[in-house]
């Protein structure tokens, strides 16, 4: 019985982990996004000045 427990207890912290390392990728895949955006918005506004 104490070895379920150990065992349950280990497969929680694995499903922890890689439910953050997801969460942390999502969040990071935002993050670029948002940057690709800017970058973007802001290389029009100076293509566009520029002519």
């Amino acid at each position: 019985m104490e070895v379920l427990k150990e065992e349950l207890f280990e497969n929680d912290e694995i499903k922890s982990k890689i439910y953050e390392d997801l969460e942390r990728e999502k969040e990071q895949k935002f993050v670029n996004l948002m940057i690709e955006i800017i970058v973007s918005l802001t290389l029009k506004e100076l293509y566009e000045e520029g002519d």
